[in-house]
């Protein structure tokens, strides 16, 4: 490793290495931790009490000293993002939570609604308390059955224990949720999307502005956050600002949930600082891959890959960095590729994957995304593609960024962009030879 690498902070996970006291991930794995009394025995809901004592105003404002960004993907600072709602004016106010987790290569926020409900449902409250919000929204993912029942249980036992509803913990705060299940649709994660899909219209994104601060569900002001957002919150307030600002980088504050899968030896989900490197991350807790690896994924499939080298082992996984490295740190969602797997093969099915989620609404995602750039990867992989087709899909998904109303059609194009920038003389060979670099596992008809 070299001097970089060994002199940043030490990893920690919660079910790995015992060199550091997990927070997120403390009870994921750990018999009943989803039950209020397991909950509460280890300090559940003792930060939302102490922050229905502080000033709404006050907690926002620690919640921006503690440099948090968002936990979904985008990054933006989720105490900016809470301080973006307007006056209290009477209208109703929502905070909604988007656990529709549907990013392939993510999968960190189903085990906290599992295994840790309460502690989602405090980090709402505390944020409903900070902005003034009486109703909160978990839009769950339609696939997560047990994640679903497992959070249905605990808003029941925190309504029977006086936690939701009228004058929660003994405060005069009313709060309550509202939990609703979506129906497999990706493009539900995008927060209009999200809202639309709600309040039972079709899950096509808004155009923006307005914001949901402004005009959010049912058009009144409304904020969303990410699962693991929230829940860092509840250690924000229980800790303090300062104990949060102080782990991570200048840019990139506190711990994050990084999730390992591909060839390597202990797949699964890390608590690590942010700006933590690939190589403490995969090669140290994850135990490194099980074959010879060509790329990493760094934050799930819509974020440019890198090649598999020292020198993108040794990059630390913050926000800045990886923009630095025209990637994305996403949603911490870390694939390993493996060598043998060929790169067109591999994005071809990343196309496929957002061709079928597209809602069809903006011209250069319904045309790119969901129609022309799969048959071209189908072209390709059937031996029949040109070196014009090969011009005409970076051309292709270079105008299909920025153009559309939600970022879909960027999470297609970016990924493929990336894959000819550093793999581009796969694609040619397959041009130039009619076959692939690598053996395929099946063969594609035009």
């Amino acid at each position: 490793m070299s001097d970089t690498a060994s002199s940043a902070p030490k990893p920690i996970t919660s079910r790995f290495d015992p060199r550091f006291e997990p927070t997120l991930y403390a009870h994921v794995g750990v018999p009943g931790s989803h039950t209020l009394s397991y909950y509460r025995s280890h300090g559940g809901y003792e930060a939302a009490s102490k922050a229905l004592g502080l000033e709404p105003k006050a907690v926002v404002d620690e919640v921006k000293a503690s440099g948090l960004r968002g936990r979904g993907g985008a990054g933006f600072p989720t105490g900016v993002k809470w301080s973006f709602m307007p006056p209290v004016d009477g209208r109703q106010r929502f905070i909604v939570c988007n656990a529709d987790e549907s990013e392939p290569g993510s999968f960190k926020d189903r085990y906290l609604l599992e295994d840790d409900p309460h502690q989602l449902i405090e980090g709402m409250l505390i944020a409903g308390w900070a902005i003034q919000a009486t109703i909160g929204v978990v839009y769950v993912r339609g696939e997560y059955y047990h994640a679903y029942g497992r959070l249905a249980a605990a808003i029941d036992e925190a309504r029977a224990a006086g936690i939701l509803g009228r004058g929660v913990l003994g405060s005069e705060f009313d709060f309550d949720l509202i939990l609703h299940r979506g129906a497999g649709a990706y493009i539900c994660g995008e927060e209009t999307a999200l809202m639309n899909s709600f309040e039972g219209l079709r899950a096509n994104p808004r155009l923006k502005p307005p914001f949901p601060a402004q005009a959010g569900v049912y058009g009144l002001p409304s904020t969303i956050n990410n699962v693991e957002s929230f829940c860092a919150a509840v250690h924000i307030v229980a800790r303090g600002a300062a104990w949060h600002a102080a782990m991570g980088t200048d840019d990139s504050k506190g711990m994050k949930l990084y999730q390992v899968s591909g060839p390597v030896a202990r797949p699964g989900v890390y608590e690590v600082p942010m700006g933590a490197t690939f190589r403490e991350l995969i090669m140290e807790l994850a135990g490194g891959p099980s074959e010879p690896a060509k790329a990493i994924i760094p934050g799930g499939s819509s974020t440019p890959l890198l090649p598999w080298s020292d020198a993108t082992l040794d990059l630390p996984m913050d926000y800045g960095t990886m923009a630095k490295h025209r990637s994305m740190l996403g949603t911490g969602g870390v694939i390993v590729i493996p060598e043998r797997k060929c790169i067109v093969d591999a994005y071809y099915n990343v196309v496929r994957f957002y061709a079928h989620e597209s809602c069809g609404k903006c011209t250069p995602c319904r045309e790119g995304s969901a129609t022309w750039l799969p048959k071209m990867y189908q072209k390709l992989l059937a031996g029949q593609g040109t070196h014009e087709d090969l011009a005409l899909m970076e051309d292709m998904v270079k105008h299909m960024r920025g153009t559309a109303f939600c970022p879909l059609a960027d999470a297609c194009a970016m990924p493929v962009q990336a894959s000819f920038e550093h793999f581009r003389h796969e694609y040619e060979h397959l041009v130039d030879q009619g076959e692939s670099l690598y053996p395929r596992r099946r063969e594609w008809a035009a």
